[in-house]
């Protein structure tokens, strides 16, 4: 019988997370987006003019801290998979809903970028969720935070800092993989 390897991804917006979840995809793994998750429920339950980062925490409120991890799980298809990836973790709670759901096999890793990059990589690459203003990204950082993401990152298995070249980023990324494939 082949145990499922979960990875956890956390990291501030910017960081690099869905570069990491690319790679990982390309190894085999089966990426679940924990905000494209929320999304699809906003759609059904948003309220008219609330933010997506409001509507998030409303849900924590309503269905405790641990629901966008109950619902990430949902996505998966039990059996097909032998590595997951689930990126944007961004609370304690939520590692520890995963574990109660999927075992222990779980590693977290975090990718860390320095502030100013991450703000230059948003403005450049302009995601929906993406502000071109400073203060707005700022603003973003204070409410992941206030998710308890930076307690996540504290708790990382692994951290990737990713304040080079991509080639560099990648290299690194690579070897991280394997040590989870290896592991076990």
């Amino acid at each position: 019988m082949v145990t499922i390897k979960v990875i956890l991804i956390t990291g501030m917006p910017g960081s690099g997370k869905s570069e990491f979840s690319k790679l990982l995809k390309e190894r085999g793994a089966k990426i679940i987006v924990m905000s494209e998750v929320v999304k699809k429920r906003y759609l059904v339950e948003g309220k008219p003019g609330e933010r997506l980062m409001d509507f998030a925490k409303r849900l924590r409120e309503i269905y405790g801290d641990g629901v966008v991890a109950r619902l990430s799980v949902e996505e998966l298809e039990t059996g097909k998979y032998d590595l997951v990836g689930f990126d944007g973790v961004r609370s304690l709670a939520e590692v520890e809903e995963f574990r109660r759901l999927l075992g222990n096999n779980i590693y977290i890793v975090a990718i860390h970028s320095p502030p100013k990059l991450r703000y230059k990589r948003m403005m450049e690459r302009m995601r929906a969720d993406d502000s071109k203003e400073l203060s707005d990204l700022i603003r973003r950082d204070k409410d992941e935070l206030s998710f308890g993401i930076g307690n996540v990152i504290a708790m990382a298995d692994y951290v990737i800092v990713n304040d080079s070249t991509y080639e560099e980023f990648k290299r690194k990324s690579n070897e991280i993989i394997d040590r989870v494939l290896r592991d076990g």
